[in-house]
């Protein structure tokens, strides 16, 4: 039997066949978190980490270590993270990526044909990943550069993709003011806070 490790082999043989092709998943051996908190996963963990957390979000980013333009996107994709953290977001989403040269995604909706790419997977509804793309915004959307690089080249900070993320409609605002509201809490500091009077 052969096996096939890259999407665009898998693609080829379920489109000609009307099978999916029996597949041996390229995974590097184990998940780390970088300094910004996105979570580094691999093929082998892609289910437990973003499939069967079902009531989280999910924001994934596929990218490759030697890609130029994933490395400008990332400093983006850290902000995000840092946002998500520093808002106290982070038991609602979950920022992570996965480098597709040493690891495979097993779904069927993903297809990282242009890197990077940004997939959406909401909570309660992780088999309809949603891709950030060039409609994510009105304007330019006949540009040729936003129709090469998908529209990534409209994410300029952490914050568009804070927006973009808001503006699918999946996520509970309430519930994202209130955790805001909690980590912002004077309450929720440090009570042995010194007095200046009793010195």
């Amino acid at each position: 039997d052969k096996y096939f490790t890259n999407s665009l082999g898998k693609a080829f043989i379920r489109s000609e066949s009307g099978q999916r092709p029996q597949m041996k998943e390229l995974s590097r051996k184990k998940n780390k978190n970088n300094v910004s908190g996105v979570q580094v996963i691999t093929g082998n963990t892609f289910e437990s980490m973003v499939m069967d957390r079902n009531n989280s979000h999910t924001m994934l980013l596929m990218q490759t270590i030697t890609c130029g333009h994933c490395k400008r996107f990332s400093i983006f994709w850290n902000e995000f993270s840092r946002l998500v953290q520093a808002m106290n977001w982070g038991s609602v989403i979950d920022v992570m990526k996965i480098d597709v040269s040493k690891n495979d995604v097993p779904h069927d909706g993903i297809e990282a044909w242009d890197l990077p790419a940004v997939y959406y997977f909401p909570a309660g509804e992780k088999e309809n990943p949603i891709e950030l793309g060039y409609g994510h915004k009105s304007i330019g959307e006949n540009d040729p550069q936003l129709v090469y690089d998908e529209g990534l080249s409209l994410v300029m900070s952490g914050y568009d993709l804070v927006e973009w993320m808001v503006a699918q409609g999946k996520l509970d605002l309430d519930l994202l003011l209130e955790l805001d509201a909690e980590a912002n809490d004077p309450k929720s500091e440090v009570d042995d806070v010194i007095d200046i009077d009793q010195l």
